[in-house]
This record gives C-alpha cells, sequence and structure tokens, in this order.
C-alpha cells in the first residue's frame, strides 16, 4: 500500500486518531462500536408546566420534563478485535441491503463523466467494511489514479481523489473566492450529493499550498456544512480541493460526509449555566486565575477530551470511544491570566496550565467532551 493510499485509508475512517501525549487536541468524538444509539433524545414526561385540574376545586399539577442523560463511560477498545471487525467478510444477508457491484461501478463511472475526465473507466471494484461503529461496507474502485468510494448502502460518493496531481506543480489562475465558491457548489450539484442544497452552506474557503515530495500545488479548499437552525454540524463537513489552471478546473480530492447522527436536543441549559458549569470544573483542573469566558451555541460531536484530563488516560492505554453521536452543545472558551506560555503537551500541563473550551450539553448540563484553544509548538 502506497503513501497516497495510506492517506486515504485515514480519510474514510470517520475518526483521525490523534496522540493524546502530543497536544491533547481531540476535537471530533472517538466511535462506540458496541453501544449505537438508535433514537434521538428521550423525553420522559411533558413539558415543566403547570395546568388546572379540575376547574371546580382549583387543583394544579405540575408535571416535570426529565432527559435521559447523553454520556457514557468510554470504552477501551482492543485493536486487534477491531481490525478483525474490519476484516471480517461481509456476509450474503448484509449483502441484500447493498446496491450491486455493477451498480457501484456505473456509479463510479457516472461521477468520473461528469467530471470532465475522458477516456477513463473503471472495471475493479471492492467491498470493504468501514472504520464505522457498524462496520458497514463500502465500494473502493480504481483507475490509474482514480480511488473512488461508494456508500454501499444508498449509493453515493463518499470519496474521490486523483493522486495525479502528486507529480506536477500546478499554479492556480487568479480567481476571486466568489467564483471559487460557485464552481465548489456546482460541483457538488452536478454530483447530485445535496439532496436539499439549503441544508448546506459554505462554512470555510482558503488557499492551501499542499506539497508532494518534490512538487507544491496551489489549491483551493472549500467545506460546506450541514445546517440546522442557523448552525453547522461540525462533524458533517464535506470538502472539495482544487485548483483552475490554464482555465481548466483540476481536481485534487471531493468528499461526501453525511452522518445523520445530529440529535436536535432542545435548548434547556442557559449560557450562564453552561459557563458556571465549564469554570467549576476548570477550577478542579487549574489554580490558575480565570481571566475570560465566552459561550456560543454549536453542534459538536461527543468526545473524549475532558474525561482524560480528568482520569489522566493517554494514548498508551489505549484507543477510547464513546457514542459516536452529535448534539446541541454550548462550547464555553475558559481563558487564564498568564505570563508564559505552557513549556509543553504532558497531560498535567494541560490541565493546569492550557485554555480550554467545554462542551457543554444544552440538554442535561453534562460535559460531553471538549479541546484545547491553544497549543504547543516546539
Amino acid at each position: 500500500m502506497n503513501d497516497f493510499e495510506n492517506k486515504i485509508k485515514r480519510a474514510l475512517k470517520k475518526e483521525v486518531e490523534k496522540p493524546l501525549s502530543y497536544d491533547y487536541a481531540i476535537k471530533n468524538a472517538f466511535y462506540n462500536s458496541k453501544n449505537k444509539r438508535k433514537s434521538n433524545l428521550l423525553l420522559k414526561l411533558a413539558t415543566t408546566t403547570s395546568c388546572l385540574i379540575m376547574a371546580c376545586t382549583g387543583v394544579f399539577a405540575t408535571s416535570y420534563i426529565v432527559y435521559e442523560k447523553v454520556w457514557k463511560k468510554p470504552v477501551i477498545v482492543n485493536q486487534e478485535e477491531e481490525n478483525a471487525n474490519v476484516e471480517k467478510e461481509i456476509s450474503k444477508e448484509e449483502k441484500e441491503n447493498y446496491i450491486s457491484e455493477e451498480d457501484a461501478i456505473k456509479i463510479a463511472n457516472e461521477v468520473i463523466n461528469k467530471l470532465g475526465y475522458k477516456n477513463t473507466q473503471i472495471s475493479n471494484v471492492d467491498l470493504k467494511r468501514k472504520y464505522n461503529n457498524e462496520y458497514s461496507g463500502h465500494y473502493i474502485l480504481r483507475s490509474n489514479n482514480i480511488l473512488i468510494t461508494i456508500n454501499a448502502e444508498t449509493g453515493k460518493l463518499e470519496y474521490f481523489g486523483d493522486s495525479s496531481i502528486n507529480n506536477r506543480d500546478i499554479k492556480c489562475d487568479e480567481i476571486s473566492e466568489t467564483q471559487v465558491n460557485e464552481i465548489a457548489r456546482e460541483i457538488y450539484n452536478k454530483l447530485g450529493l445535496f439532496d436539499n442544497e439549503n441544508k448546506y452552506e459554505i462554512v470555510n474557503t482558503k488557499k492551501v499550498d499542499m506539497a508532494f515530495r518534490e512538487h507544491i500545488n496551489s489549491l483551493w479548499e472549500v467545506s460546506f456544512g450541514k445546517m440546522y437552525n442557523g448552525n453547522y454540524d461540525k462533524s458533517n463537513i464535506s470538502t472539495i480541493c482544487f485548483s483552475i489552471c490554464d482555465n481548466n478546473i483540476v481536481i485534487s480530492s471531493i468528499t461526501f460526509i453525511d452522518n445523520n447522527n445530529f440529535e436536535n436536543n432542545p435548548i434547556i441549559i442557559t449560557k450562564k449555566e453552561a459557563i458556571e458549569i465549564a469554570t467549576n470544573k476548570e477550577k478542579e483542573f487549574s489554580n490558575l486565575k480565570i481571566s475570560d469566558t465566552t459561550a456560543d451555541l454549536s453542534i459538536e460531536k461527543m468526545n473524549i477530551f475532558i474525561y482524560c484530563l480528568e482520569n489522566n488516560i493517554t494514548n498508551e492505554n489505549g484507543e477510547i470511544k464513546t457514542d459516536d453521536i452529535t448534539r446541541n452543545v454550548w462550547v464555553v472558551d475558559v481563558k487564564h491570566n498568564k505570563e508564559t506560555k505552557p513549556k509543553d503537551a504532558e497531560i498535567e500541563t494541560v490541565k493546569k496550565l492550557y485554555n480550554k473550551k467545554y462542551y457543554i450539553d444544552a440538554t442535561t448540563g453534562e460535559i460531553i467532551g471538549g479541546e484545547q484553544s491553544e497549543y504547543f509548538n516546539n
């Protein structure tokens, strides 16, 4: 397996592992392969309200909302078992829910044609399991420098990559950001990836120089977020990397992610309450004076960042996973008065000296994750 294929393998995993001992920046959640949440937040009782029971008696009754706690203790994953599950042969029963190999090949060739590739056809296909909590299947198709993956259940493109640019030095034509965004959306629409275009908005556009050995390519990277009530799911970002060279579109990669793991939980916890929860936890970690706190509503995936700090856990303990869910949260950014930046990224240093962001569940008030808001550089 070459470097390019290794990069693709990592891209196809829903989670890219990051060494806690290096930066503890675990923004995306790890996946729980055993406990799949099958429903949204359970409402056990009706909304808190006082209602008249009997007009003649004037008796009032109060009922309360009781929300199910969402945080569950993460589990340590046996990597050998994980690999065995991924390599396990896909059963005949599972395949009954998948599109056929012939259809996968047809879809892949349609993608190639829509992207303007000529004299390129795909005929080789493999059905493999994904590194997700269900180990579901997807089709992997290759032709020369082209790599495509197709969701075996929906038949939608998951990934397109053209590694031929690795052997070139691409200089991008002068083009405005507005034009770049229009081209990016046109490509996604052409591929039929956005069922409801209004749900997907461009959340980031930037120009990047990507190095491939001795070659450097000037590319535009445009990311689309799936929108809910004015916010976008930070775990559901689809990105295209491309350049415009001599008025021709040169595509490096296209990803389409549609996890549908957002539970759209109600906003019950107030901003003030969220800040109090976060600052109380931060005071358990650090004796530094808190200089500033901000809180904003966001859609984030549950992760193990704060849990690892609480329990002094590093990657040496093995891979750790939580439930694969995304929630409405308050992201509380806690900052300290500090004369100097931290000198290392050890776990005790992160706890005591680093500024942090806490994910406070907007319904239950639980701390369901977080991230660093500063990083150590040698």
